[in-house]
């Protein structure tokens, strides 16, 4: 496959735009475990396999959806004994060691869009980056952003997903610059946050989701600091 062809799922996507170009996740490092269930949460809803009730999510069909990513998260729904909130999912799911973002790593590695380098501190600490290696496909994903912010249409459940995504876990700055400074880009996603400008049947999914997404992470950082 070329590198003009090549396809990125909805989580792909996520993680790339987590990353600096460098390859670090930055301010992103501990929100993202969050952001990246609220988009394959969001990603299941789209084919079908999960609905929201509420704030409840019930799985309305449990056939695989032939992607290693969504089925883990997919199961996991299925097998509960319980019917719970997305608030209560999306941690829960955090927390169960699914190897979501290390298997989304390794996917993106395997087609030669980002590297992986593995550092020793002082003999003790080891730090891992992936730095972008089709540094043209990023691009041309924030393009994707930017037109999408900037056309003044109705946003599509997965372009407004995307952008709730970034302003909840820190990922707008490292993906603005050039033609698209970071205040402007900023101010612009906090109107589109405010579901003013997105197609109707999107804000039932993707207004939910960005509740549930920002008190987890808000949560979270309460525990990380008692």
């Amino acid at each position: 496959m070329s590198e003009s062809n090549i396809e990125l799922s909805f989580h792909e996507k996520i993680v790339l735009l987590a990353l600096d170009d460098k390859g670090w996740f930055g301010a992103s490092e501990h929100k993202i475990k969050f952001g990246l269930v609220a988009a394959i949460l969001f990603e299941l809803s789209q084919k079908g396999r999960i609905r929201f009730a509420g704030d409840d999510v019930v799985v309305v069909n449990a056939k695989s959806t032939d992607d290693v990513i969504l089925d883990r998260v997919l199961n996991l729904v299925r097998a509960s004994e319980k019917q719970r909130s997305l608030r209560a999912w999306i941690p829960r799911i955090v927390n169960t060691k699914l190897l979501l973002r290390k298997t989304i790593l390794k996917q993106l590695i395997k087609k030669n869009i980002i590297a992986k380098e593995e550092y020793v501190l002082m003999k003790v600490f080891s730090q891992t980056k992936f730095p972008i290696v089709n540094i043209d496909l990023k691009q041309r994903l924030r393009e994707q952003i930017y037109n999408c912010i900037l056309s003044g249409d109705s946003l599509s459940a997965e372009e407004a997903m995307i952008l709730v995504v970034m302003n909840d876990c820190s990922m707008v700055r490292k993906n603005s610059g050039g033609s698209m400074p970071y205040d402007k880009l900023h101010k612009r996603i906090g109107e589109v946050i405010l579901f003013k400008s997105i197609e109707p049947e999107a804000l039932e999914v993707v207004r939910p989701l960005h509740i549930a997404l920002s008190r987890a992470i808000m949560a979270s950082n309460v525990t990380i600091h008692l």
